[in-house]
């Protein structure tokens, strides 16, 4: 029983396979910024730098692919209703009795995906992670109108911005270390420099730029 559960989460649920190393390795969420989960990944048109904060290593960069990637398929894969994106844990929050239940516990899987980098969480990190999770909890327990505001709040995709955050001041602690400026190099994760961009190659492609902002 136990593995088919388990079978139903990585595979159905939050898609991870051989073929992406298991959520380590996807170029759609390299690509990305955290705080970008919301865009529409099918329609970009070609290979865009990694959106990945410059002076991390090996590791922590894939941790938070994979945090990222874990974050869209709870909080947005699944469809859009009146403007708001619905993901995997959206619509598990609905079932009656275990449903908020099961998508907290899906929350605590990212958290835990969260403590891979090198080093794990700091404490105070760690725990505005696990407020965001129990915030999430408590909004969910609100029948229906509840159900809807956890939708709105998305707090696997709160916990993905501070994780990139956090290792962008890492990263650029470890740049300083091996006495390079941040400034000297293009970082994509930070929204407005992935906004820019973006609308650059669509200007290019002669593409009107409807995404929200």
């Amino acid at each position: 029983m136990s593995g088919w559960l388990t079978g139903l989460v990585g595979k159905k649920i939050l898609a991870e396979t051989g073929n992406n190393r298991f959520g380590q390795e996807d170029p759609y969420f390299e690509e990305v910024p955290a705080s970008r989960l919301y865009r529409a990944f099918g329609k970009k048109t070609k290979k865009q730098q990694k959106a990945v904060p410059p002076g991390l290593s090996d590791n922590d960069a894939k941790v938070l692919t994979k945090v990222k990637r874990r974050a869209y398929r709870l909080d947005y894969s699944l469809f859009n209703l009146c403007g708001i994106r619905f993901g995997w844990g959206s619509v598990i929050a609905l079932i009656p009795f275990i449903g908020d239940g099961a998508d907290t516990l899906l929350a605590l899987l990212v958290l835990g995906t969260c403590e891979e980098i090198d080093g794990g969480l700091p404490p105070s990190l760690r725990f505005r992670m696990a407020l965001n999770i129990a915030i999430d909890f408590l909004i969910g327990l609100v029948p229906f109108v509840g159900d809807l505001a956890d939708a709105i709040y998305k707090c696997n995709t709160r916990n993905a911005i501070l994780l990139e955050e956090h290792l962008r001041q890492k990263g650029a602690k470890a740049l300083a270390g091996r006495g390079t400026e941040q400034g000297q190099i293009i970082d994509m994760s930070l929204g407005e420099e992935f906004d820019r961009n973006d609308r650059h190659d669509r200007q290019e492609l002669g593409i009107i730029d409807n995404s929200p902002k």
